[in-house]
């Protein structure tokens, strides 16, 4: 609908009732397949004059009964999302009312049930829009978009929630505020009332294939990842005006064919772009470090937020003298062979962190407990499924030219009970099966503090970087229907530099807090 047309006549000139406040119908704004979106004044007499959004969301009438009270139910449910969200987030539209009234349909000469949504109206335009008047989007404007929106998608994963419709129609550019974005139209609300009232991991049938990932389109569960590999299709178009799907050679997106497409952005949208989820960034704050790894070279001291007190960690010397090394290699400053002399830069990282002194991460409410030397840090990690598990990440301090190094710590929930043995059959197959150009090295059972665990370690290849191959351990251990994972990760010809501080400190010393019941 545009603003030309005609708004429904249920509306037009019509005072809505909600169910926090009275709002003016002013003019149509938008039409989509879920429904009409007007531009209404809040007549709230408590409140200064604003302008707001109201979204007339249109249910099936032929649903039975029972599927009317179940989106019903789930319609209340996502709306609340929302409005928690809203309120928290400054880059989510704040919702103010929403409510249901049953209204005859001079269209169809029925009563009919329509859902309101009243939000936040944005001064601005959306992305499409913009691309459409202004041209191709530079790296540094999305860049801007991509600082913008990630800390959103961050905050909007930790309560468990997935966009599921990113586009750049979706996102809004205010024109009342600098360089803000605003993220709106989540699909969890499109999708219940089309009658899929299960939102927890199913896909949406109101999607964009352009901008939609494979497992979103063949309508299988989504995760975190899901939104990344949208967020990324977004920035190709407005890099390009093309779809990813256009310059894909072997399923990875080319932005080699783009001169203007830097290869620290090009990489990170390729990887965001990865067809399986496995090889995605799994959370936006992956996204937001990689975007950061050139600001990593400072020598400034680290403060340690794993568990219970922070901890500084003071450079020695030596590791002070190995990051100037660094900086100069970079530099091109030292001419020596440079293959050599970082194979010789690792190793002595390897060799200075073989440490005895020993800092403590605990996570109370998993109830776990791991020792890791002075020069590690911890990350501690909001829980969430859609994340992997992950609840804590273990690294060198000094690992900016090998970033992918570390420890990470999972806890997964088993969907139906299991024992260790069908866990680890399980486990094994889907590694041979996402992990390209997989070998299994080692297989074996391994106690993980004292309890009957399983310990596999195999190599694979780099799906961005070909000519890169990655070594990693795992250990596990099921307690009260929970897989507990420690990971080691490290490119292959690095992976025994860090395995004595991996296996004698960190993994020996993983323990269950006393006070938990296993």
């Amino acid at each position: 609908m545009t603003e030309n047309q005609e708004p429904l006549p249920i509306l037009k000139g019509n005072i809505l009732q909600g169910k926090k406040g009275t709002y003016q119908i002013i003019k149509p704004i938008g039409q989509g397949g879920f429904g009409d979106t007007f531009l209404a004044e809040d007549l709230n007499p408590a409140v200064e004059k604003r302008y707001c959004v109201v979204k007339q969301l249109r249910m099936d009438i032929d649903h039975p009964p029972e599927i009317i009270a179940g989106i019903k139910k789930a319609f209340e449910k996502e709306a609340r999302t929302l409005q928690r969200l809203g309120d928290q987030s400054g880059n989510i539209p704040c919702l103010y009312d929403y409510f249901s009234l049953t209204v005859t349909d001079p269209q169809l000469h029925t009563s009919q049930e329509f859902n309101f949504l009243v939000q936040q109206y944005i001064e601005g335009e959306d992305l499409s829009k913009e691309l459409k008047k202004q041209g191709l989007f530079s790296e540094t404007k999305v860049l801007d978009l991509l600082k913008n929106i990630l800390p959103v998608l961050e905050f909007i994963h930790k309560h468990n929630v997935i966009h599921r419709d990113i586009k750049p129609k979706n996102i809004m550019r205010s024109t009342e505020e600098e360089n803000k974005f605003y993220l709106i139209d989540f699909g969890a609300v499109k999708q219940v009332i089309k009658g899929d009232i299960d939102t927890t991991e199913k896909s949406i049938v109101f999607l964009s294939k352009s901008y939609a990932p494979p497992e979103q389109i063949d309508s299988k569960p989504v995760n975190a990842s899901s939104d990344l590999y949208a967020l990324a299709a977004a920035c190709v178009q407005l890099l390009t005006g093309e779809s990813h799907r256009d310059s894909r050679v072997n399923q990875l997106w080319n932005w080699r064919k783009y001169p203007h497409i830097s290869e620290h952005l090009g990489k990170i949208l390729e990887r965001m772009l990865q067809e399986e989820p496995y090889y995605r960034y799994q959370s936006a704050r992956e996204v937001i470090e990689a975007l950061n790894k050139l600001d990593e070279l400072s020598t400034s001291p680290k403060i340690n937020p794993g568990g219970g007190e922070q901890t500084e960690v003071i450079d020695s010397p030596q590791r002070q003298f190995i990051k100037v090394i660094k900086v100069l290699l970079i530099a091109g400053i030292i001419l020596f062979p440079t293959g050599f002399l970082a194979d010789r830069v690792i190793k002595s990282l390897g060799e200075d962190s073989q440490i005895t002194t020993v800092q403590s991460f605990k996570d109370e409410e998993f109830g776990i407990e791991i020792k890791y030397p002075q020069n590690w840090q911890a990350e501690k990690q909001q829980y969430t499924p859609l994340t992997g598990g992950i609840i804590a990440k273990i690294s060198p301090n000094s690992s900016s030219s090998n970033p992918d190094v570390g420890l990470f710590i999972r806890v997964l929930d088993l969907q139906q009970p299991q024992n260790l043995s069908d866990y680890n059959q399980a486990a094994i197959q889907e590694i041979k099966k996402s992990v390209i150009a997989v070998q299994i090295l080692q297989e074996q059972s391994k106690n993980l503090d004292n309890r009957e665990g399983y310990h596999i370690v195999y190599t694979g290849q780099d799906p961005i970087n070909t000519n890169l191959r990655f070594k990693v351990m795992e250990v596990w251990t099921i307690s009260n229907s929970k897989v507990y994972i420690l990971t080691y990760r490290a490119e292959e010809k690095h992976y025994d530099s860090f395995l004595k501080d991996i296996e004698q400190t960190m993994i020996k010393s993983f323990r269950f807090q006393p006070h938990v019941t296993l």
